[in-house]
């Protein structure tokens, strides 16, 4: 007998909208009464939600003897009548399942529209659905894909324990929350009984973008928060995320809060989740060192006896509080891991960079941070520090090849290493002392800096990365080449540097900052996805581009978690954010996320 309780119960009467609590719920086959009976679709049935339309989940839902009554921001509230509902049966389609559904009102019609500034149309299931799931065995309404959610709020509490920022049940929209007993409880249980109703547990709930709208504000969190969390603790082998469990009901009647959850069954092996997540830790500033021009190295202590392993190259996970908001951002270390007791990032003010120009501004000696373990896939292996080394930057890419070239130095193996960077002027040369010294005392190590905006005395190299600057490093087929800097620069070095016969397996690159397309003027393009031709911009994601056209892509959750956007780039080029989903290895094979890569030439794609 668990002593786990039900807490509360939620029902939502339309999808993606804002939900209802009630105390007590009838529940039927196809899910609680009232329970997604309600969806939101394009004229010719499909489905929408807040995955695209995050403003969705602000609208709140009432429910009354005649009907529901609805109420957004800046929109008069909007009563429907069951009696009003003109009932014609029309086609409706969620994920792959098609089937019949009915009109409401045009008055519904339009106010949808009217919220989201597109055509769109209320549809209502029926009494009974028409959609028949052969996985469930019976009806199902609008829901995803299963008519019941379960959560323990013991299982929110513990993601909340690890989250750098605090989440909401609302934001997992489940239909029972429990409490009263360990955190994932309801993993482990395979028939339950609540009030008159028994459940099976019929799989784990596989998580999307959608957790990551602020039900507060209707806004996407760009933290990619709680999957960024959930991805160290609840993923499975394939990178899907999961939170909560999927239930049916095998026969109806009523459930109350308050009610006590009785377990019939325990599953025999539960869903196994290896346990990656990130340990904090606080990290004291002890120096700032003013490296160039707008850019700083501040250097920190760790509290308590947590002392992180890295690797050269790797990231540091910041946690800061800014007007009252938590926020998390990933700083490249500059220091080296062999020299312990201390971590160093390295901050460049930028435009629009809200936290690292806070760093700059904000953080002196004495003050206190929150981190993470460090992580990432773009560092120095044991097996390169031997071979021959091209260390190329630009810009604040410098960052992971200051960790790299301190941590060769320290070890005396900098036999043959060609250290490049580009930048302005003289002012924003980073560690400039701390390079020709080590130019200096290493004969073996060549430090070329390079000046877009030189002054008439510069006798370094001049220009932006060009192929007379490739040329000039010896033997490069024979180096590990390492590459940081705006995507703009590795995108000119890696079409250099591999047209010159460096093995794909020897080049290694990853973007740092802020992402160039932002800055980059709004173009038209020609995009290719299977054959269908139509025109892009260069600033919206691949996936949202073919939504727009009709043409269908598969995808999932819409975040670079899952991976079911997967394409294949035939021709041209697409800018890939580095996502779990995505291996650094497919990414060098022409792969990418339609979700969350952003076209930047005519493409051809070809999707799984």
């Amino acid at each position: 007998m668990s002593l786990a309780t039900l807490s509360k119960i939620n029902v939502y009467p339309v999808k993606s909208l804002g939900g209802v609590s009630l105390s007590q719920a009838w529940v039927e086959f196809q899910g609680l009464t009232f329970d997604r009976r309600f969806m939101v679709a394009t004229p010719t049935g499909e489905m929408i939600t807040a995955r695209k339309y995050p403003q969705m989940v602000k609208v709140t839902s009432v429910l009354t003897p005649e009907g529901l009554i609805f109420s957004a921001p800046d929109q008069a509230p909007l009563n429907l009548r069951y009696r009003d509902m003109a009932r014609e049966e029309v086609a409706a389609t969620v994920w792959k399942d098609s089937f019949s559904a009915y009109t409401t009102t045009s008055e519904a019609d339009q106010w949808f529209s009217d919220l989201l500034g597109i055509t769109v149309t209320l549809l209502f299931t029926g009494e009974q659905s028409h959609r028949h799931r052969e996985k469930v065995g019976h009806n199902v309404s609008f829901a995803d894909g299963y008519p019941v959610l379960v959560i323990s709020q013991e299982s929110l509490d513990e993601l909340n324990k690890r989250s750098s920022e605090s989440h909401v049940m609302d934001q997992f929209r489940t239909n029972l929350v429990v409490s009263g007993a360990e955190p994932f409880v309801e993993d482990t249980w395979k028939r339950i009984r609540i009030g008159e109703v028994e459940f099976e547990s019929v799989k784990p709930c596989q998580r999307c973008i959608l957790t990551t709208v602020d039900v507060a504000t209707g806004d996407f969190r760009t933290s990619k928060e709680p999957l960024k969390t959930l991805a160290k603790f609840r993923a499975d082998e394939t990178g899907g995320v999961y939170f909560g469990q999927n239930l049916v009901a095998k026969n109806e009647g009523i459930i109350s809060v308050d009610d006590p959850i009785e377990v019939l069954e325990y599953k025999t092996e539960p869903e196994y989740y290896a346990d990656n997540g990130q340990v904090n830790f606080r990290l004291t500033c002890v120096d700032r060192e003013e490296m160039a021009r707008d850019f700083v190295t501040l250097w920190f202590e760790i509290g308590g006896e947590f002392a992180p392993d890295y690797l050269p190259g790797q990231y540091l996970p910041i946690e800061v509080q800014i007007d009252g908001q938590s926020l998390v951002r990933y700083y490249t270390l500059s220091s080296s891991p062999s020299r312990p007791g201390r971590l160093a990032i390295s901050v460049k003010r930028v435009g629009g960079g809200k936290v690292s120009n806070w760093l700059v501004d904000h953080v002196h000696v004495g003050d206190r941070l929150i981190g993470q373990a460090p992580d990432g896939q773009f560092h120095l292996k044991v097996e390169q520090s031997h071979e021959p080394m091209l260390l190329l930057s630009a810009g604040s890419g410098v960052t992971p090849m200051l960790s790299i070239l301190r941590f060769l130095a320290d070890n005396n193996q900098l036999s043959d290493v060609v250290f490049y960077h580009q930048c302005r002027s003289e002012e924003d040369i980073p560690c400039r002392e701390e390079l020709e010294q080590l130019n200096h005392q290493f004969p073996g190590l060549s430090v070329r800096l390079c000046l877009t905006q030189p002054p008439v005395d510069w006798f370094g190299l001049k220009g932006r990365l060009s192929l007379s600057h490739i040329k000039q490093i010896p033997e490069i087929t024979r180096r590990q080449v390492f590459v940081c800097g705006p995507d703009g620069f590795m995108q000119k070095a890696k079409n250099l540097i591999l047209k010159q016969g460096v093995p794909e397996d020897s080049y290694h690159q990853e973007s740092f900052g802020i992402q160039i397309e932002a800055d980059e003027p709004l173009a038209e393009i020609s995009l290719e996805v299977n054959g269908t031709v139509f025109k892009g911009n260069n600033q919206d994601t691949l996936l949202e581009q073919a939504e727009k056209e009709g043409v269908a892509i598969a995808h999932s959750c819409r975040a670079g978690f899952c991976g079911a956007c997967r394409v294949k780039v035939k021709s041209g080029d697409v800018s890939q954010p580095e996502v779990p989903a995505l291996t650094a290895i497919e990414r060098e094979q022409g792969f990418a996320l339609a979700c969350c890569c952003i076209p930047k030439t005519n493409i051809t794609i070809e999707s799984e």
